[in-house]
């Protein structure tokens, strides 16, 4: 019995061999589980071309958004492991939405494959431009001083941003969530004065920080960046904050075979070295970070560590 089985696992990763010394034979489908028009779409339409040219075949992309992501997650999942169809999509809801939906169809590690991570986005706090709060210092008094009085907008509940803000709380800053559908909602409310911050990235905010209608005071993220060295992380005030970075990547179904994932691998990282879609992704405030598959699996157990830790101490049940 054993030997059979032995022939069996030998025959079957002979067959996977071959298959992928011929991949891909056939279009390849990049499932977005989200509505045209955002970060992640954009994205993937920039690198859709030059994937193409690598690849040797059309590459799709394929909008299939709904219930927070998971109708074109669950999708890809059920699909098969051939490398034909992949997902793109921010790494943070893949961690998140366990946390958050009761009838999530999918499970963030076991049914899929992480391919790569390509961007990291910067998350930040902002406030209005007729706040009296112009830093991170000056936010944290104020909060500590007015427990409730400050409103923070955010692309809805149990989103990472609304985490973000919930463990503020847990740090003593005390402030009111206010959601929204999205981030763009989000933004303007704050920028026309509705709340009095917003928490998002800054590829969201950036016209409205550019036209000086919010003002950045804080990151989210874990350190400073290159790009706004006068801002400090919010780690650098209330010790012990610390959320996920923002990060998008692509990934198959479950047991897609190791040769796919390495030529995915490969081609998606020489289509982020293109001088074009770099200088496009700086224009959007984000940072290339192509590498290992094994990286992103770092990232997911990281977010789901603390991400849960969050979730508990806020008291935050899925719906």
């Amino acid at each position: 019995m054993k030997l059979v089985k032995t022939f069996a696992c030998a025959a079957l990763i002979a067959t996977f061999s071959a298959f992928a010394q011929t991949y891909p034979g056939k279009p390849v489908r990049i499932v977005i589980p989200y509505p045209p028009g955002g970060t992640t779409d954009i994205v993937a339409r920039l690198a859709q071309n030059r994937l193409s040219a690598l690849l040797g075949q059309p590459v799709v992309v394929d909008n299939q958004g709904g219930a927070t992501g998971a109708i074109g997650a669950g999708f890809v999942a059920r699909s098969a492991p051939d490398g034909h169809t992949i997902m793109y999509t921010p790494g943070t809801d893949m961690v998140l939405r366990p946390f958050i939906m009761k009838a999530n169809p999918v499970d963030p590690i076991k049914d899929f494959t992480p391919i790569i991570a390509t961007i990291s986005s910067v998350d930040i706090i902002a406030a209005t431009a007729a706040s009296p709060i112009n830093s991170a210092k000056e936010l944290v008094e104020y909060a500590k001083r007015n427990p409730g009085k400050l409103t923070y907008s955010t692309p809805g509940v149990s989103s990472h941003f609304h985490l973000a803000g919930e463990l503020l709380k847990i740090h003593g800053v005390d402030i009111v969530h206010v959601p929204f559908k999205g981030g763009g909602p989000a933004v303007a409310a704050a920028a026309a004065g509705q709340t009095s911050l917003s928490l998002g990235n800054l590829t969201t905010m950036h016209a409205v920080v550019r036209d000086r209608r919010l003002k950045v005071i804080a990151l989210i993220d874990a350190k400073r960046n290159p790009n706004l060295p006068g801002v400090p992380a919010m780690n650098e005030i209330l010790p012990g904050y610390e959320m996920p970075g923002s990060w998008f990547a692509f990934y198959g179904p479950a047991r897609l075979p190791g040769a796919i994932v390495a030529r995915l691998n490969g081609d998606i990282t020489q289509a982020f070295k293109s001088l074009e879609l770099r200088a496009k992704v700086e224009e959007l405030n984000m940072t290339i970070i192509t590498g290992k598959p094994e990286e992103v699996t770092a990232f997911m157990r990281k977010g789901i560590e603390t991400y849960g830790k969050i979730v508990k101490a806020a008291g935050i049940r899925p719906e």
